[in-house]
């Protein structure tokens, strides 16, 4: 299951923190595959580095990949500590390439923090930061040792080529003679200042990609929205259907039809009737809770949708919602009622079990007013 999902189309539906998870998993795939790919190009000597330099920190890099699917795999997408996890596994295989590479990974050094921009914990900006300055630290004494030379770093050279070379001779040949130091100086605190700077941009637009994220899911929530009851509209429950986001569960579907909605409207006004409405659907909402979603159908229509709901399940709301309405109307001069119906059904079958609940709703009708039909 956490292999298919890893590799599903769309990782968006799902929870927090799992489609970021989600994504890391793909980008440090990504980073393998280019990675190999300049592996092979470096075997035929079109990427050159020394082949033994670069094999070392390709090989590094892939058991490090390895042994965070495998605790991925074992934790699971949901777990706290899986967003850990793979933010140390992005730090270690891109230090393993930067100890490496050097200087052919400056650019991707900073890459962990803008990845630990798509998560919201503090914690894990926090933790990310002192991640990428232990790995400069260790890229950059590591990589001046063992990785391909830098010319600058071995020579210390910090001006313009015009300005060290005269007649084709290159005018600096004393080596480094305190790197320890050197390095320190103007190597790893420049990029731990850098990484500083990464880090505040990075929350800043991710601030602002999902203030707007926010904005467009209220904007989008609002639309969905019936405006006198606050319940979902009909667009909204078409959507859902399309959207097969329930495929493979069996739902209950609970039909609601308001009983004399056209007498009051026409006796008392169409105020009076709206109450009705506002009032059918506020216990409504109260007895479904969290238990599913709640749509206004029709003018006097209205119905929930409930997951994994049962025969029992749809029984226990409606008594539940009588019992409410009872409680909601207290102060209202008109008496109101709803006839009901329910049915159970697999969704890919769902205009079915919405049209038979529908029915039975009907059949309630009938019968008698007050009565629940399944």
């Amino acid at each position: 299951m956490t292999i298919h999902r890893l590799f599903s189309k769309d990782p968006n539906d799902e929870e927090e923190n799992v489609t970021q998870n989600i994504y890391v998993f793909r980008f440090i795939l990504f980073c393998i595959i280019v990675y190999s790919f300049e592996m092979l190009l470096n075997s035929v000597d079109i990427f050159i580095v020394d082949k033994t330099i670069f094999t070392r920190g390709y090989v590094t890099g892939c058991l490090f990949a390895a042994v965070y699917v495998l605790i991925l795999l074992h934790l699971g997408l949901e777990h706290p500590l899986t967003k850990y996890v793979s933010i140390t596994a992005v730090s270690l295989i891109i230090m393993a390439a930067s100890v490496s590479l050097t200087y052919h990974m400056i650019i991707i050094i900073m890459m962990p923090i803008i990845i630990a921009g798509m998560y919201t914990s503090k914690q894990l900006s926090i933790y990310t930061f002192v991640l990428t300055v232990l790995s400069s630290i260790i890229s950059t004494y590591a990589g001046y040792y063992y990785g391909v030379c830098d010319a600058n770093m071995v020579l210390l050279t910090t001006t313009s080529m015009n300005h060290l070379v005269e007649n084709g001779t290159f005018l600096l040949n004393q080596v480094n003679e305190n790197p320890g130091v050197t390095l320190a100086l103007y190597y790893v605190l420049p990029r731990c200042l850098m990484a500083m700077s990464f880090v505040y941009v990075s929350n800043i637009v991710n601030q602002v990609i999902r203030k707007s994220l926010k904005n467009a899911m209220k904007m989008e929530e609002k639309a969905a929205t019936d405006e006198m009851t606050g319940l979902y509209n009909k667009n909204k429950l078409l959507a859902t259907i399309e959207k097969r986001t329930y495929d493979y569960q069996q739902v209950a579907i609970v039909y609601w039809d308001i009983n004399r909605l056209k007498y009051v409207n026409d006796t008392y006004g169409h105020f009076a009737g709206d109450q009705m409405i506002v009032k059918v659907a506020q216990s409504i909402r109260i007895a479904l809770g969290d238990a599913g979603m709640a749509f206004r159908y029709g003018g006097d229509e209205m119905l929930a949708l409930i997951p994994g709901g049962t025969g029992e399940t749809a029984e226990k709301m409606i008594k539940t919602w009588k019992q409410t309405l009872a409680a909601v109307q207290v102060d209202c001069e008109i008496p109101i009622s709803a006839a009901v119906g329910y049915a159970i059904g697999e969704h890919e079958k769902l205009k079915n079990v919405i049209a038979e609940a529908d029915r039975n709703m009907y059949a309630c009708k009938h019968a008698g007013r007050n009565s629940t039909e399944k």
